[in-house]
């Protein structure tokens, strides 16, 4: 079941004085919240059916937002506008902002990195905990390692700056990989989700995957103890999770838990959005009410 779409949208200004952000949120601010981060070339919007979801919302405040260089923020052109205090300065603007406290963060895909920016450059306890959705931890050698073969070969296209029919191409790939059948998906959800690649140009697209961070501090807080959920999706087109990401997090983090979903895509909150609605609920009653179901 879903409740309706009118959520509480706010375009907030990061603390460079710069930039605007733009956050989406619903629910109870009296519930402790959820954080949803999106991956690469989309937004926020992808989690409409998760911040919509009444069994969420029964226990949750559920708040996205639209990273720096994406969909309705700021994009900034040059590298210095995409470097790591910034994307936990924005963090930190998005929880004054909605007066959050030690959220549960829930990234997918290239979104889980902005946790390692947050230990990076916040207070230690500024979120409870991180559900990696098909995520990877960090940029770097893990980023490149765990892309599939395929998912390889249409990126490079899809971060063309001189071509810009084989740019868009990629794009409609990209979208269609996201799926198990996408076949099966509406023209206008499929059109949504290529209109919100649309929005970033390629040279923003190249800055927002090659800008460099130091996850030392979350790795830190893995060895001894920080909570985390990695979700994977078995039949993930994008992503060798099981693979590369698993392994990782496995070795790095001392109180992780592993949920597969079996033929799982790489967007599994919309494929398998009961299960991975169960995932966190579970999930966030054991961080914050310290019940075990």
């Amino acid at each position: 079941m879903a409740a309706n779409l009118s959520f509480d949208n706010r375009v907030l200004t990061s603390t460079d004085g710069a930039s605007t952000i733009y956050a989406q949120a619903n629910g109870n601010p009296e519930n402790r919240t959820l954080i949803f981060i999106h991956g690469f070339a989309l937004s926020a919007s992808v989690f409409n059916g998760l911040l919509s979801d009444d069994r969420l919302l029964k226990d949750f405040y559920l708040v996205a937002y639209d990273l720096r260089g994406y969909g309705r923020s700021s994009m900034p052109l040059v590298p210095e506008g995409h470097v790591s205090s910034l994307q936990a300065a924005d963090f930190e603007a998005l929880l004054k902002e909605f007066k959050i406290t030690n959220p549960l963060v829930v990234a997918w895909s290239m979104g889980g990195a902005i946790v390692a920016d947050i230990f990076a450059h916040l207070p230690a306890g500024t979120i409870a905990g991180v559900v990696y959705i098909n995520a990877i931890p960090s940029m770097g050698p893990i980023a490149l390692e765990a892309g599939s073969p395929d998912s390889a070969a249409f990126l490079a296209d899809l971060l063309s700056l001189d071509n810009t029919t084989a740019s868009t191409a990629a794009r409609a790939t990209f979208v269609d990989a996201c799926f198990s059948r996408p076949e099966d998906l509406s023209a206008e959800f499929k059109w949504s989700w290529m209109g919100m690649t649309l929005m970033q140009p390629p040279a923003v697209a190249v800055l927002t995957v090659t800008r460099e961070q130091d996850p030392s501090n979350l790795f830190k807080a893995a060895a001894t103890g920080f909570p985390a959920l990695y979700i994977v999706g078995s039949a993930d087109k994008i992503m060798l999770g099981e693979l590369k990401v698993e392994p990782v997090l496995k070795e790095s983090f001392k109180n992780l838990e592993v949920h597969r979903i079996g033929g799982g895509s790489h967007a599994p909150f919309i494929d398998s959005k009961e299960e991975v609605v169960d995932q966190l609920v579970r999930f966030g009653r054991k961080i914050f009410d310290n019940v075990e179901e």
